[in-house]
């Protein structure tokens, strides 16, 4: 994975502000070099009360005295990367994309879609991706819609489980017991979909099949007991096997309710408690 890197050999620590002036005067080629004008286009920038070493805190009193920038941080740990930090400051004329590397490096991201894309796919084309939780669309009408309900929540990173580690739920006494327990399955048939020929130039999904339901069954338990088992099979093809299945379930439902329940023995005691407790 190759990064373009504002780098400067002796002055590291000036990282953070060559990146962000390169952003604001972009260049076709060579944009790891460190020109004389460069260094000038990095002072007219508002750092003042700012420290160098750059650190993530001081980037949104950054973006307050520089109000045409907008910084967004990605880190790289463990050969992956994820979201640092996600500015806050949407309307803005310039926004700057920076990876942090382990040694406390900026680094600036000219495409973030090559860069994202290289620890997901071999897939060359194009993707969006969202900087809260990484995930990628191919269309930007699809990230949009998907950014309505993840802004509303903070950025986070993925951890996955170490290899050969092993989740178990042992609490049992917490579980709540189910009276009523349902069984469920369809059974479909699979017709051919005819559709025009992808791009092979594209990545994609060719669907080929669709599956119709064609029949069920289903079994309710209640108590660790089977009370009903009933199975029913397609009879014509104007059948609709999802309106069929939900009228017999509620039916053999109602019918366990009845015959099954047992009331609650609730004594005057009881209900003395009940009514003057305090907590749930």
């Amino acid at each position: 994975m190759k990064f373009k890197s504002e780098k400067r050999r002796n002055e590291d620590v000036q990282c953070f502000k060559l990146c962000i002036a390169r952003t604001l005067n972009p260049v076709k080629d060579h944009l790891e070099r460190i020109t004389r004008q460069l260094e000038k286009q990095a002072e007219t920038l508002n750092f003042e009360g700012i420290s160098f070493p750059m650190k993530l805190k001081d980037i949104k009193k950054f973006e307050q005295q520089n109000p045409q920038v907008s910084v967004n941080v990605l880190g790289y740990e463990a050969k992956k990367i994820f979201p640092l930090r996600i500015s806050e400051m949407v309307e803005r004329e310039h926004y700057v994309y920076l990876l942090l590397l382990e040694d406390k490096h900026f680094v600036l991201i000219s495409d973030l879609s090559r860069l994202l894309s290289h620890q997901m796919s071999n897939h060359k084309e194009k993707r969006f991706f969202c900087l809260r939780c990484l995930t990628s669309f191919t269309k930007k009408e699809d990230l949009d819609k998907h950014k309505e309900s993840c802004e509303k929540h903070d950025c986070v990173k993925l951890r996955m489980p170490e290899k050969c580690s092993i989740l178990e739920f042992k609490n049992f006494k917490h579980s709540m017991h189910a009276p009523i327990v349902v069984y469920a399955d369809f059974e479909c048939l699979t017709k051919p979909i005819e559709s025009c020929k992808p791009n092979s130039e594209h990545s994609y999904t060719e669907q080929y099949q669709k599956h119709e339901p064609s029949g069920f069954c289903f079994n309710i338990v209640c108590d660790g007991k089977k009370i009903k088992s009933v199975l029913y099979t397609k009879k014509s093809v104007d059948e609709n096997i999802g309106e069929i299945f939900c009228k017999p379930l509620k039916n053999e439902i109602d019918k366990v309710w009845t015959s099954e329940a047992k009331y609650m023995i609730f004594k005057e005691e009881d209900k003395a408690n009940f009514e003057t407790s305090t907590n749930c």
